[in-house]
């Protein structure tokens, strides 16, 4: 069968670990925050390590804020890619 085995699992997972996050930042900082767009898209893009999503970002405003958002996520995300892809598999794999 096409659907059966792990393959759905570690396809939900990934989409739940992609989406959950950046659905949850971007609400919290747009609306409790009051954050303003363009930072925002700076944020995100540096949340998703995403350089074509900055590119956009720096094209819709002329000036340094996303750069600089992406400049100050970007580091921290990739810490936690690196740990939280080890603790995947040390949980789901047994």
């Amino acid at each position: 069968m096409l659907w059966s085995g792990q393959g759905l699992t570690w396809l939900a997972t990934g989409a739940c670990i992609t989406l959950i996050p950046l659905l949850v930042v971007s609400v919290l900082a747009r609306y409790v925050m009051k954050m303003n767009f363009v930072p925002l898209c700076g944020l995100l893009a540096g949340s998703m390590t995403d350089p074509p999503a900055l590119a956009f970002a720096n094209a819709v405003n002329k000036s340094d804020a996303p750069s600089v958002a992406y400049a100050t996520v970007y580091p921290f995300t990739m810490l936690l890619r690196i740990l939280v892809a080890q603790l995947i598999v040390v949980l789901f794999i047994r």
